[in-house]
């Protein structure tokens, strides 16, 4: 059967428009890769149709080769459609913010990460002038001067506007035909890393100072017996029950940092069993019956009598002793202290009342932290660590609970934690 020549022409010319459509496609593909990907999947729904062969002459070999064709450019946009896939998929799924800006600082392209850091969504930043949606000078000064100089740089900046954040910023050209016609910023947020560096740094220097004070007082005793004291009948006992009372606040200081340590590195084990928490208070408030005798102080626990959780009692226990020492610690003469629960759905709140001193408003956020005091001075002479809360803090979290605490400077605190009723 011989082929239709009227429509073979037809078949042959419209062969020719698809051809030329690719090669602008493919040089569209060069400027912008989103339009050429988009043009091309277009054109690959055309590329399905296929010349049929109705004859077996020369123009078989015209048909065949134009079909052989297709066939390639629709295997290779589909390949193409994959690559962009993927990339779109490791751009969006990376913790790092990036941005795309062209050689006049429009910005072309950002991830999802991007939006989050800068708090602004994606429709409001492509095609904008850097500077016009993300106001920071020293950024855009690192743009310019990779457009300008067509160098790889890094930095790291402290932001305070549009964020208060810590950034490390790797920018590279992107070049086209050797020439610059773009910028690829990769961001990287430090604030959390810098914020941990911050509090080892802080760690190591508040445990050296820990250690150190009592050190140099039991070392200065040591000289002054081995100097002669140890004669002085009135004084050497003195000396040697201050070195003792140094020596208990390094051993406890120790035994919190090892506890601290065990706890942080989430491996300890939780004896979690069903126990009566009003009577475990009982036990606590009776421990802790010299001190509230001899500071006057009335305690009263509201707990409910059947109140039972499951825990770990050891740990619990060791959470309500340290807040009920601090309640009595930082409380007023003749001052009072009342326990009592609130019940949250699936948690039960336990609280801590006292009419203490109370903490100012901006040492709340850091009242847990290790070895923070809201009155160093106070807090050493009564014999604290510095660990207590966030021994407490740790303990509670172990659990799933939360804690936290709210106070009022003068008028006192309320210690709070919840733990899981089941």
């Amino acid at each position: 059967m011989k082929i239709n020549s009227y429509n073979f022409r037809l078949m042959l010319i419209f062969s020719y428009i698809i051809i030329i459509s690719i090669i602008f496609v493919f040089s569209t593909f060069l400027n912008n890769v989103l339009l050429g990907l988009f043009i091309a999947l277009a054109l690959s729904f055309i590329f399905v149709y296929k010349i049929s062969i109705n004859s077996r002459n020369e123009l078989d070999k015209i048909a065949y080769t134009l079909n052989k064709m297709a066939k390639k450019l629709e295997d290779k946009i589909n390949e193409i459609e994959i690559k962009n896939q993927h990339l779109v998929a490791i751009l969006e799924s990376m913790v790092e913010g990036i941005i795309v800006v062209d050689k006049t600082s429009h910005i072309v392209s950002v991830n999802p990460t991007v939006e989050n850091i800068f708090n602004i969504s994606k429709k409001n930043l492509e095609g904008k002038i850097f500077l016009e949606v993300i106001r920071n000078n020293d950024i855009s000064d690192i743009i310019s001067a990779v457009l300008k100089k067509g160098e790889f740089t890094s930095c790291e900046l402290t932001l305070m506007w549009p964020v208060q954040k810590i950034f490390q910023i790797n920018a590279s050209p992107v070049f086209e035909k050797g020439i610059v016609s773009g910028c690829l910023l990769v961001i990287h947020d430090m604030t959390e890393i810098r914020k941990l560096e911050t509090m080892r740094r802080d760690f190591v220097a508040n445990v050296s100072h820990e250690l150190k004070t009592p050190l140099t007082s039991i070392k200065g005793f040591l000289e002054t017996l081995l100097e002669g004291a140890l004669d002085d009948k009135e004084n050497n006992r003195r000396f040697l029950i201050i070195m003792q009372n140094h020596t208990e606040r390094l051993n406890k200081l120790v035994d919190d940092l090892l506890s601290l340590s065990h706890l942080e590195s989430k491996e300890m084990l939780l004896r979690k069993k069903l126990f009566n928490l009003y009577q475990q208070v009982v036990k606590v408030i009776t421990n802790c019956g010299t001190q509230l005798k001899k500071r006057d102080m009335e305690i009263r626990n509201e707990l409910p009598i059947n109140l039972s959780v499951n825990a770990d009692k050891d740990k619990i226990e060791g959470v309500m002793t340290n807040l009920i020492d601090n309640a009595i610690k930082f409380n007023k003469e003749k001052g009072a202290i009342r326990i009592y629960s609130q019940d949250q759905n699936d948690n039960i709140k336990i609280i801590i009342e006292d009419t203490g001193v109370g903490i100012p408003e901006k040492d709340i956020p850091r009242i847990f932290e290790r070895f923070y005091r809201v009155d160093k001075a106070r807090s050493t002479e009564l014999g604290g660590t510095g660990l207590g809360l966030s021994i407490v803090k740790h303990i509670v979290e172990l659990h799933g609970g939360e804690v936290g605490v709210e106070s009022v400077e003068g008028l006192g605190s309320k210690f709070w934690f919840t733990l899981p009723k089941q």
